[in-house]
């Protein structure tokens, strides 16, 4: 995860730019960042609801599919223990606690390594892009940002019943993805923000399958159908309702408003 981030220094550090500038590694919260932090928890949430819709899908609170999956993973004594664990909470003060956690780790660790990848795609590519406009600069960047996720798509990782397929999904899903993630960094005019945002949805997305009682992966989840789905509609309020743009002085603005102003006299 920290490779489009490296390639994205060494190109600004040797271009003579000021990374902190160039790349928007800007810490002034304000409440966009509230939007980034929460958003992809209402997402898995959704996409949780969504496919209780569907027919042959049910609701597992006990999580015993998610269990039977990990079968072949874990120990008896491992599986006993989790089994423990899970008995040991109501479902309602389980998934609290998990979305507590989740809200933590998205804002710290997970964050640090997703800034890895953002420094890459809204830090680089979305400045260099800007020309381009908003939606053609996120189609860009989610086309090439879904295909680098393809050595582990293939390895099993999201769709491990399906592969070869899910290298297609995951660039559908990163292509819907990216121009709410673009959207959040303009709003916030950080790549921090943005990558608050992709290290909480890595550590809460599996919220959107864990209570299910059928995992097919191209259809649940928030990189499957459902979640494809859900994307897609918040793809057309963002056009209609937001309107977002993107031109090249974004980044002039920004570097001004963080270069303190010259001393006088």
């Amino acid at each position: 995860m920290l490779i489009p981030g490296i390639v994205a220094l060494v190109i600004d550090k040797r271009a003579g730019r000021r990374v902190r500038s160039s790349l928007w590694i800007h810490f002034r919260p304000n409440k966009w960042w509230i939007v980034a932090w929460l958003s992809p928890v209402f997402l898995a949430l959704a996409a949780l609801g969504a496919a209780l819709l569907l027919p042959n899908i049910g609701f597992d609170p006990g999580m015993d599919e998610m269990l039977r999956q990990l079968e072949s993973m874990l120990s008896e004594d491992e599986l006993a223990a989790a089994k423990e664990q899970l008995n040991r909470f109501p479902f309602g003060i389980f998934l609290f606690i998990a979305i507590l956690q989740g809200l933590g780790a998205g804002a710290t660790i997970n964050a640090f390594f997703a800034l890895g990848e953002e420094l890459g795609w809204r830090g680089l590519m979305l400045r260099e892009l800007a020309h381009k406009g908003f939606w053609t600069s996120a189609a860009i960047i989610g086309v090439v940002w879904g295909v680098w996720h393809a050595p582990l798509i293939l390895q099993g990782h999201n769709y491990p019943d399906n592969p070869m397929l899910g290298v297609f999904a995951m660039t559908i899903f990163c292509l819907l993805l990216s121009p709410l993630f673009s959207w959040v960094t303009l709003k916030c005019r950080s790549v921090i923000a943005a990558a608050i945002m992709h290290g909480t949805l890595n550590a809460t997305g599996a919220l959107s399958i864990i209570f299910l009682d059928n995992f097919a992966d191209l259809v649940v989840g928030i990189t499957g159908a459902v979640g494809l789905s859900i994307l897609l509609v918040l793809n057309i309020a963002l056009y209609f309702f937001a309107r977002p743009t993107l031109v090249a002085e974004d980044w002039e603005i920004a570097n001004e408003e963080s270069d303190p102003a010259p001393a006088e006299g």
